[in-house]
């Protein structure tokens, strides 16, 4: 019995000697699951595949992804929050359930702040305005005087109530002064671009990918603006929607968490890896045609830029006026 206790006693000797670098440089040495927010089809399911993939190059190991759909992306944020902090599940998120939602609510099950541990902003950017061809206007300024002449009758859709694409119509609806239009939200991007694509709903904005694709064949979609101040450099032709709303700009970020609690090793690990992939001229060529720009910021970096979309998405949504229950 003696022995035992003492065997049991060293081996518990051992594994607190070792230091928690030590940890990361094993890791990982099992799968990974990498969380999605929404369903396959958008920016945020592409890019966490394509990264996802290039991660299980670099570990050896797989990196899973999850497509945990629903909730406007809070059913995913939770299970992150909620998952065990030893690096085995990550979040690829974005910015619209971490920074937009919990302005739009009173509650919800998780603090973005409190609850996650922000790893690297990975990639960000702009989203581009189609309209179906029916639609008779080929400006901002024309969609504008049209929705205005045809007050409850055009309709936008979105991924999900309190979605970046929700808000960048809502933006537009403030800005312009008020206009009465019909938003149907989607539980994820893909039927909501197929109802469009049909006519049964007459806008969408879309991300990097669909943009390409859409302004390649103009005969589906036309485009109206994009939510950048500048024009993107592989979209030249569509012109930034603050031309006609001076000041008018909205983003999408898309980035790595892991559950509050991660050890900093790890965390430190997960950055360089994922940067180490950012940083590749061919990545980064893959970005650019999608109108998406490569960012890598450092955890604190993205902390930080967390806290103050909380405060910016806060001013946004009280101008708006809207509400989720």
């Amino acid at each position: 019995m003696l022995n035992l206790f003492i065997r049991a006693a060293l081996a518990l000797a051992v594994l607190a000697s070792i230091s928690p670098s030590a940890w990361a440089q094993g890791y990982p040495a099992k799968p990974v699951h990498v969380v999605v927010q929404f369903p396959p089809g958008g920016t945020p399911d592409v890019y966490g595949r394509v990264l996802a993939g290039e991660l299980s190059k670099l570990w050896n190991q797989p990196a899973i992804v999850e497509n945990r759909a629903g909730a406007t992306g809070m059913i995913a944020t939770d299970f992150v929050a909620k998952a065990s902090p030893d690096g085995y599940t990550l979040l690829f998120g974005a910015n619209g359930p971490i920074v937009v939602v919990p302005n739009l609510m009173a509650k919800i099950p998780y603090d973005p702040v409190r609850d996650l541990a922000p790893i690297t902003n990975a990639i960000a950017g702009g989203f581009v305005l189609y309209a179906h061809p029916s639609v008779p206007a080929n400006t901002v300024k024309d969609l504008i005087t049209w929705v205005r002449a045809n007050p409850g009758k055009a309709s936008f859709a979105s991924s999900g109530n309190g979605s970046p694409q929700h808000l960048a119509m809502e933006v537009i609806r403030t800005m312009a002064g008020g206009l009465d239009m019909i938003h149907v939200p989607y539980k994820g991007f893909g039927q909501a671009l197929a109802d469009v694509l049909a006519g049964q709903v007459h806008m969408i904005f879309t991300g990097g990918s669909a943009s390409i694709e859409f302004a390649r064949d103009p005969g589906k979609l036309k485009a109206i603006g994009i939510t950048t101040k500048a024009r993107a450099r592989v979209l030249p032709q569509i012109p930034p929607i603050a031309d006609a709303l001076p000041g008018y700009q909205v983003v999408a970020w898309y980035g790595f968490l892991a559950p509050a609690g991660t050890p900093r090793p790890l965390i430190n690990r997960i950055h360089a890896d994922v940067l180490s992939i950012i940083r590749r001229p061919d990545f980064q060529e893959r970005l650019d045609k999608d109108t998406l720009e490569p960012i890598g910021s450092t955890p604190e970096e993205f902390a930080a830029e967390i806290k103050s979309d909380l405060v910016l998405w806060d001013r946004v949504v009280k101008a708006s006026g809207i509400a989720l229950n």
